[in-house]
């Protein structure tokens, strides 16, 4: 499970260990997402030069293509990506509350659960609390997250608390099907994966951390931030994140869902979050966007989060005749070699090696972030 090594002595942040069914990690660390069971453009000899700790995988997407069944034929989602590292599932939520808040003939939401068109097909589908955990079950993941209704922000305070009694409930019902699955699929101990529930409460204190009581009484192996970490301004949560972070017990993994770029992972980290997934280094890249270290201290002089690094926009005209390495500082040969006026060019001509490339410089600047974050944790500088 969770074994706390080492508490900063400056802030909430800890290093822990993480024993999964596919082997121990320390955190806190970063998962990038491989929403269809696969990180995109790049293959596991990639991956595994990276040093990916984790990856997390969509369950939504999963479920629709190619479809759990057949998943669970090949053996789980690990058999099936040819993955040896530790696997995440979301619950499938986000995305199905995400069309429907988009507009209702995507599909409606009660307590049973919800009901959405798929955007493949336009076929109609339920996802309920039972069958997000069956689904999750069958991919055979290390971590799952149960279902939970995940409202806007700003949404009202009555519905609001209609959507939090909501997710209460059906992470009652997801552990209760979590336990019957692990019992009908006889998963050892050392196989069982861990479930994680969703704390939401839109940007309300109060309605935060009765959320997390509440989740608290039922138990979990670890809680997680609900909904987007910044409100409808585009301004960082940072009270909100912090409450939730403290409502939730110190022997569980804290999950800061969804947060993603480098400043705000070191603020979660700072306030005792141990685990983060995002989109942001490979859809960046994807779109030419490279980050880059400027120096080592993450933190000012003032003990706040310093402008540790910059991003560059590689498709910019002035790189067309930067015959510099991508990063003289890369493990990875391929960032070493190809310099950054031959990036551009295979970005003007749509070149997936680009992407590609883009991806590896990004994922590992979050990987020594990562790093850095844990030494940094060590040294009592963080």
């Amino acid at each position: 499970m969770l074994k706390i090594k080492k508490q900063s002595k400056i802030s909430k942040a800890r290093i822990t260990e993480l024993a999964t069914a596919h082997g121990k990690l320390e955190t806190p660390f970063f998962m990038p997402d491989a929403t269809r069971a696969v990180l995109k453009g790049l293959s596991n000899d990639e991956i595994k030069r990276l040093g990916l700790p984790a990856m997390v995988v969509n369950t939504f997407h999963l479920y629709l293509q190619p479809g759990n069944a057949l998943i669970k034929k090949a053996g789980g989602v690990h058999a099936f990506m040819n993955s040896t590292i530790p696997l995440v599932s979301d619950s499938g939520g986000f995305q199905v509350f995400s069309l429907i808040h988009r507009g209702k003939k995507m599909g409606s939401i009660s307590d049973a659960g919800a009901r959405f068109k798929s955007p493949i097909n336009g076929s109609w589908h339920d996802l309920s609390p039972k069958k997000s955990m069956q689904i999750q079950m069958d991919l055979g993941t290390d971590l799952m997250i149960c279902l939970d209704d995940c409202p806007p922000n700003d949404t009202g305070d009555d519905e609001m608390k209609i959507s939090i009694a909501r997710t209460i409930l059906w992470a009652r019902e997801c552990k209760k099907t979590f336990e019957q699955e692990i019992k009908k699929r006889k998963i050892v101990a050392e196989k069982r994966p861990l479930l994680i529930a969703v704390i939401q409460g839109g940007e309300s204190i109060e309605l935060r951390k009765y959320c997390a009581e509440e989740l608290i009484k039922i138990g979990f192996d670890g809680y997680g931030y609900g909904a987007r970490p910044i409100d409808k301004d585009g301004k960082f949560l940072a009270e909100i994140m912090q409450v939730t972070a403290e409502a939730s017990p110190t022997d569980a993994i804290r999950f800061a869902l969804g947060v993603g770029t480098p400043d705000d992972i070191v603020r979660c980290a700072r306030m005792g979050y141990d685990l983060f997934d995002c989109v942001i280094p490979t859809r960046e890249g994807r779109h030419g966007r490279l980050f880059y270290f400027l120096h080592d201290k993450l933190i000012n002089q003032k003990g706040q989060t310093s402008k540790f690094y910059e991003t560059i926009n590689i498709v910019n005209s002035k790189y067309a005749q930067d015959n510099n390495p991508i990063n003289t500082k890369s493990a990875l040969i391929e960032l070493r070699n190809y310099s950054k006026s031959y990036l551009y060019h295979l970005f003007k001509i749509k070149d997936p090696l680009g992407a590609r490339l883009a991806s590896l410089q990004n994922l590992e600047f979050y990987t020594t972030l990562m790093k850095k974050i844990r030494a940094d944790i060590k040294s009592d500088n963080i």
